[in-house]
């Protein structure tokens, strides 16, 4: 009843700097490598984000491996960028010379933001459950409303959420609007809308779920919730003893 639709979803074009910066600290935070290619070239290379500066819409990149970049760097040649972020695909170009720094010690390139991101959630969101020693919890209000419900996440994708309801009348319906919530996180609470997609009253319980899914989120609580996401797959990752990335 609850399970998100698998199908990939389409492309989006990042052009803020809020949304640019975001997917750069994430791939610097998370120490993700980035696929990097030069037009009308085989060879491709590998390198890493060392540092992002918001500020001036820059970030840094490690040296590229192998070596053999560096003349095309220098030379300013056009080069392509591919990461990946937990299923989805970002890539960017950069058109520009890299301007030499050191970092700790260690060389590096500095490049402007590029003015477009492309980002592509290739396959169906992945849904992380809550971890219990930290819960997060959502407030849905609306017009429709005449008392906010207030209820636990079960679980959370990039599109949307399980929630557990300790009451049977909620008065939520299925295919309604609601565009007053207020997301509660640990690190802190997203206003956004909602749509309930399914609700399912338990009255010997006392109970309901509710499967609720996000509305027209703007790129930074998408961003903010994303980053989430990733973080609960991570503990998951953890818990379980398997490999991070």
């Amino acid at each position: 009843m609850f399970n998100e639709n698998s199908s990939p979803q389409p492309p989006r074009i990042l052009t803020t700097a809020t949304e640019i910066n975001g997917n750069f600290r994430t791939l610097m935070n998370n120490n993700l490598p980035l696929k990097i290619r030069f037009p009308g070239r085989e060879q491709r290379y590998l390198s890493y984000i060392v540092a992002v500066d918001r500020e001036n819409a820059s970030l840094a990149l490690d040296e590229f491996v192998p070596n053999t970049a560096l003349r095309l760097l220098q030379s300013g040649d056009e080069f392509h960028v591919e990461a990946h972020i937990d299923g989805v695909r970002i890539n960017w170009s950069h058109q520009q010379t890299g301007i030499p720094a050191e970092i700790n010690g260690h060389p590096c390139l500095w490049f402007k933001f590029p003015e477009a991101m492309r980002y592509h959630q290739r396959r169906g969101t992945f849904r992380a459950n809550v971890i219990p020693d930290q819960p997060a919890s959502i407030t849905i209000a609306g017009k429709t409303l005449t008392t906010p419900v207030s209820g636990r996440l079960l679980d959370i994708s990039a599109t949307g959420c399980k929630v557990h309801i300790d009451s049977a009348n909620t008065n939520l319906k299925a295919g309604q609007l609601y565009e007053s919530c207020s997301l509660i996180m640990p690190h802190g609470s997203l206003g956004l809308s909602v749509e309930a997609r399914h609700v399912q009253a338990i009255e010997e319980n006392d109970i309901t779920k509710v499967g609720l899914r996000f509305h027209q989120v703007d790129g930074v609580t998408q961003r903010n919730i994303e980053r989430y996401v990733y973080q609960l797959q991570r503990e998951a990752r953890r818990d379980e003893g398997g490999e991070l990335f």
